[in-house]
């Protein structure tokens, strides 16, 4: 998009009022044009040919065609079209047949002023970002042909689609672990600024944490990030979570992305702790993974999300290999076995990390990772297991790249 052109925008929503205040809050942004506005599904399929905006703010919910056939419709005759989707519903289900019509963002309502300026914004940027594809020589030319550098540390990024699996112990245990099996550089992120923990579950003082890196985002240098990032005991650097909430929402996906690019310039490995949301900040830590260590119990709910999210990282193009499925807290007292999950996932768990609640919670509570206050208890064995897998499959790519280039490890393919 040129300087000084706006991103033309339709507003589709049965509603009349919604429609006319979602008009009023983009009134004043000079960079932002109302183009049309559609009260159903067909009409905004008729208005995307006849005005051709780049972004659709487009409800969910509405008679006649909803959203979502509205969606497929639309880009299917024009694929450069943003949409942004928009419901009341914020359910895993919703999101994830958002993403499977093609939409880029998913907003509940009802939503804030500084949400839609700063989706509309983000998608109408990725609209202008070309894929990044290789040229002759083997170089790889970006939107405006220029090279890419290349990707140095691998990025492990541990998920769940559900809450309360243990993932931020999980991360902050996979972190020592690493550091104290290679000795090399390794950073741990807490992308989970809104209610991120690290902090108590590695003992550290949060006197500076992401929010100062986001503030600065455009100095951002390796300099600033060693300023920031608090060192734990084993020399692990850790980058802490804001110590409230509404500091944390300053932390945009743009943020995000740019510290993680940094950092895995700077350090062989960086695991980040990772939300359980589908949202742009979590998608962005997800996107730049080399690694998904997706985190699930054996619990009806949790398989049932995980399933979802195996659906949605297919249609984000992630390989196979980059989602490692992993049974947290395993046992075999609820009923359900883990050969029955893996036949109804039709996914392998790379490996299962036993369930130690005491032991956990009194780590947790201590502010010491279970590898390091036990380190000969099955739950840390199996955790510091899973720490030797992802180092040797990233020093075997690594040997595979220097050996056949050119060859992009961590360059996956563009969100659809």
């Amino acid at each position: 998009m040129s300087e000084g052109e706006k991103i033309r925008v339709m507003i589709v929503d049965d509603i009349v009022d919604t429609r006319d205040q979602l008009e009023k809050l983009l009134f004043f942004e000079k960079d932002i044009e109302v183009v049309a506005k559609a009260s159903n599904g067909r009409e905004a399929i008729a208005f995307a040919r006849q005005y051709r905006p780049q972004v659709i703010l487009m409800d969910i919910n509405m008679p006649d065609m909803d959203g979502i056939a509205a969606t497929e419709a639309i880009l299917t005759q024009d694929p450069g079209i943003q949409v942004i989707i928009m419901s009341v519903q914020g359910e895993t289900d919703y999101i994830r047949r958002a993403m499977l019509a093609g939409a880029r963002e998913f907003l509940i309502k009802p939503i804030s002023a500084d949400d839609l300026y700063r989706s509309i914004r983000h998608v109408a940027r990725l609209a202008a970002m070309r894929p990044v594809v290789p040229v002759a020589g083997g170089a790889v030319a970006g939107a405006a042909g220029a090279a890419q550098p290349a990707v140095n540390g691998q990025i492990f990024a541990v998920f769940s689609p559900k809450g309360g699996v243990g993932v931020s112990s999980i991360a902050a245990n996979l972190a020592v672990a690493i550091r104290q099996q290679t000795n090399k550089k390794v950073a741990l992120v807490d992308g989970n600024v809104i209610f991120g923990d690290l902090s108590v579950l590695l003992n550290l003082r949060a006197d500076k944490t992401i929010i100062d890196v986001a503030s600065r985002i455009e100095n951002l240098d390796r300099d600033l990030l060693n300023d920031v990032m608090a060192t734990h005991p084993t020399q692990v650097k850790v980058l802490l979570a804001p110590p409230d909430p509404q500091r944390g929402e300053l932390v945009t996906a743009d943020h995000i992305r740019a510290i993680l690019e940094m950092l895995r310039q700077e350090y062989d490995y960086v695991v980040v702790d990772t939300p359980a949301s589908f949202q742009d900040r979590s998608l962005a830590a997800l996107d730049l993974a080399q690694r998904v260590i997706t985190l699930m119990t054996l619990e009806m709910h949790c398989i049932r999300n995980v399933k979802l999210f195996l659906e949605v990282a297919d249609l984000l193009g992630y390989p196979n290999d980059k989602v490692v499925l992993v049974l947290n807290k395993a046992t075999n007292r609820t009923g359900i076995r883990a050969e029955e999950v893996e036949k109804h996932l039709q996914r392998k768990l790379a490996l299962q990390i036993g369930d130690a609640p005491q032991e956990m919670t009194l780590a947790i509570n201590q502010g010491t990772p279970i590898v390091m206050a036990k380190p000969n208890h099955q739950v840390a064995k199996d955790i510091m297991n899973l720490a030797r897998e992802l180092v040797a499959k990233a020093d075997k790519e690594a040997v595979a790249s220097s050996s056949s280039k050119p060859k992009l490890f961590g360059q996956w393919l563009p969100r659809r």
